[in-house]
């Protein structure tokens, strides 16, 4: 196969975008041209403008993002009319025919474009990266079934048919690891992750913590205990193109002290906050799609906290069922054991080689 994969991806959640653009960087490494487009691009400016004010009440109040989750709609309102046409008009002058979308809400572009071309032989793939749909998906119904649907972690067969593999890095042994947690609220930064850091820090459990915002770090707790800040840039958005014409990784650094210049990385075939991950002896977050493809990848055990819809707790539940995840709730009532995390850990070791990646399983044609 020679001709272009066109992969449809979104900001409004990392946990679409970092997997858009792994998959992006493993076919293009296999020999297969890949392109990205992101939803974005094609809405009205003032639907663009309000995404990081909305960004921002979703990172502050766990309410309102699980409001905003419940309202999610069918897209088509927010697309600016001229900007389909462009995009499709480009489709079909360039000739794709091949699409993976991992989010749902590009359906209604991909209707158009396969009325548009009536005689074409067109390959459109859905993949789905949680264990139950989506609101991008849910949203379409039955309009989903016109596609090919690819499950990760198909319904009602409790187990991992494929994954997006990260890394090929083996994991690194839990004994060798950094004796610290990672707490995280995905991409967003969405979550009950932050009640849980005062509770941890009091029962002396180090922590790496993930920042979104300035005022999200507590610089007496940088100096006073053992904790390690990071943050994601937050003027970065998924949608920016670089100077090459391709999309990047999540800027990162790590917050040393006030008032330290931070030095943003996002060279590389993967997020740099994998490395943190693959050398942590637990997540601490919500079962976001892309934060089961790090807990499979790193063989890092995935401790979880209140979902972010059914989807997340679909995730949480398959994570538990298959001995790779704990509830936060039943650690704690544990005493937080370490022991556990390192059975976790070796369940995930086992189940990571008997798993395939999505590009290796992917067959091309009809």
């Amino acid at each position: 196969m020679s001709e272009t994969i066109t992969i449809l991806s979104a900001g409004n959640s990392l946990g679409v975008y970092i997997p858009a653009k792994l998959l992006q960087i493993q076919f293009r490494d296999q020999g297969l041209p890949a392109d990205i487009f992101m939803l974005e691009h094609l809405y009205d400016q003032e639907t663009r403008e309000k995404i990081p004010s909305y960004r921002k009440a979703f990172h502050d109040n766990f309410k309102v993002a699980k409001m905003g989750y419940k309202l999610a709609k069918d897209t088509r309102s927010s697309l600016g009319e001229d900007s389909v046409n462009v995009l499709l008009q480009q489709w079909k002058q360039n000739g794709r025919r091949t699409f993976l979308a991992l989010t749902g809400f590009w359906i209604p572009v991909l209707e158009r474009y396969r009325d548009m071309m009536p005689f074409a032989e067109l390959d459109i793939r859905l993949i789905r990266l949680d264990a139950s749909d989506t609101p991008s998906f849910s949203v379409y119904g039955e309009r989903c079934n016109q596609f090919d649907n690819i499950w990760l972690y198909p319904a009602g067969e409790n187990k991992i048919k494929q994954t997006i593999v990260v890394s090929e890095e083996e994991p690194v042994p839990f004994q060798r690891r950094d004796k610290r947690l990672l707490i995280h609220g995905g991409g967003w930064g969405i979550g009950t992750y932050k009640s849980k850091i005062a509770e941890l820090t009091m029962n002396h459990i180090p922590l790496n913590i993930i920042a979104y915002y300035d005022e999200d770090i507590s610089f007496e707790t940088l100096d006073r205990i053992s904790h390690h800040y990071y943050m994601m840039d937050p003027t970065w958005n998924p949608w920016q193109r670089n100077n090459d014409n391709e999309f990047d990784f999540p800027p990162f650094a790590q917050i040393r002290g006030k008032g330290d210049t931070l030095r943003f990385e996002n060279e590389g075939k993967y997020s740099k906050v994998f490395d943190l991950i693959r050398n942590s002896i637990g997540i601490i977050s919500k079962a976001g799609g892309a934060t089961l493809l790090d807990s499979l990848s790193s063989a890092t055990p995935l401790i979880f906290l209140e979902p972010f819809g059914d989807h997340e707790r679909a995730n949480a539940e398959l994570w538990e069922e298959l001995g790779l995840g704990i509830n936060y709730d039943t650690w704690k009532e544990q005493n937080y054991a370490m022991h556990v995390l390192e059975d976790l850990h070796r369940n995930l070791c086992n189940t990571k080689h008997h798993v395939v990646n999505l590009i290796d399983d992917i067959t091309w044609g009809r």
